[in-house]
């Protein structure tokens, strides 16, 4: 089988018009390093399966210092400049699947997406249908969906562009942009002189106290598979950045889990259609045994970068099993090597 890696940071994506606006914001090396380090893991685990002829799309533009580094058995297609979208088409269409990679930012996995399915490619994409992707990517749209199934989420709403705190919002709250990845954007807004006006549409809500943490799932129709749950780390500052994860106390496990199936189910209902292959859901854990004080605070329609602690606790990796999953066969691990699970991006 033939597979394509493809991720939007390290394999053309920041060629396009959409990343021209981001860099403005914040230099090339800060979204190229997690990129970087994702698709060099993919690479690694795909490889440890036979069966699997393994292709990476690489920018031909990065600096020298930011190119991923692969063993001689992975095929490299370099990125010619100014061909991001046409060279991605090319190479997927010699794919049997393909696994795409890409922030929710300003609709850029989305519009991956649907590229690829208006080019009759569609059944070769190890990703979840558009209209969850859509849905996953509107932290406001995923929160009201959750609230609605009985899902726990925190209170809040939507900030307009240019908009200000509305009055007797309770603080501490989070600011964040409705269409974002990781920590771009977040804001934690203490008291009102912290507050910055959004220079997009964006999501206000109340701060939960407790542990953030994330469950990784395998998805199909009839199907979601929970791996181990994770502790995620940030450094403590008004603009937190994300720098890694390590495994969850064994005590959150089953209410994590629980908790993180249960709302891509209830995702999967409101937008009428099945999560597929990689998903992730964020939450906060609160202090109550019984999980009552649990948040969930968005579902990521995508490979996260929890998959290179994981990946590196399966002997045997994960994309063989993703895959077995995707085609309906039972997903069958190793014993985890915990020590191995913990991972920094810092």
């Amino acid at each position: 089988m033939r597979l394509l890696l493809y991720e939007w940071c390290c394999s053309g994506g920041m060629q396009s018009g959409i990343a021209r606006d981001i860099l403005q914001k914040a230099p090339l090396e800060d979204f190229l390093k997690e990129g970087r380090l994702m698709l060099e893991a993919l690479a690694c685990d795909a490889e440890k399966n036979a069966d699997l002829n393994i292709t990476v799309m690489v920018d031909a533009t990065l600096p020298a210092t930011e190119v991923p580094l692969f063993s001689e058995n992975i095929t490299v297609e370099k990125v010619p400049p100014g061909a991001n979208g046409s060279s991605l088409l090319a190479v997927a269409s010699e794919s049997d699947h393909i696994i795409l990679v890409g922030p929710e930012t300003q609709g850029i996995l989305l519009q991956s997406l649907i590229a690829l399915e208006q080019a009759g490619l569609g059944d070769r994409l190890v990703n979840c249908p558009a209209p969850f992707i859509r849905a996953a990517s509107d932290k406001q749209t995923t929160c009201a969906m959750l609230a609605a199934a009985g899902i726990p989420t925190p209170a809040g709403c939507t900030l307009p562009a240019g908009g200000s705190i509305p009055t007797g919002f309770r603080l501490p709250a989070v600011l964040k942009a409705r269409e974002s990845a990781g920590c771009d954007g977040l804001r934690i807004i203490q008291n009102r002189s912290d507050f910055v006006t959004p220079e997009t549409d964006s999501r206000l809500e109340c701060h939960i106290s407790g542990i953030p943490g994330s469950v990784c799932c395998l998805c199909r129709t009839d199907s979601i598979v929970p791996l181990l749950p994770f502790e995620q780390l940030f450094t403590h500052a008004q603009q937190p950045v994300y720098i890694g994860g390590r495994l969850a106390h064994e005590d959150y496990h089953d209410r994590m889990q629980s908790l993180a199936v249960r709302s891509i189910e209830a995702l999967n209902k409101a937008t009428q259609a099945t999560a597929r292959g990689w998903v992730g859901v964020d939450m906060i854990l609160g202090s109550r045994d019984d999980g009552n004080d649990d948040r969930v605070l968005e579902i990521n329609p995508r490979l996260t970068t929890s998959f290179i602690g994981l990946s590196r606790g399966q002997q045997g990796g994960l994309i063989y099993p993703l895959l077995n999953h995707m085609h309906g066969g039972e997903i069958h691990l190793t014993p985890w090597n915990i020590e191995a699970c913990e991972f920094s991006v810092a």
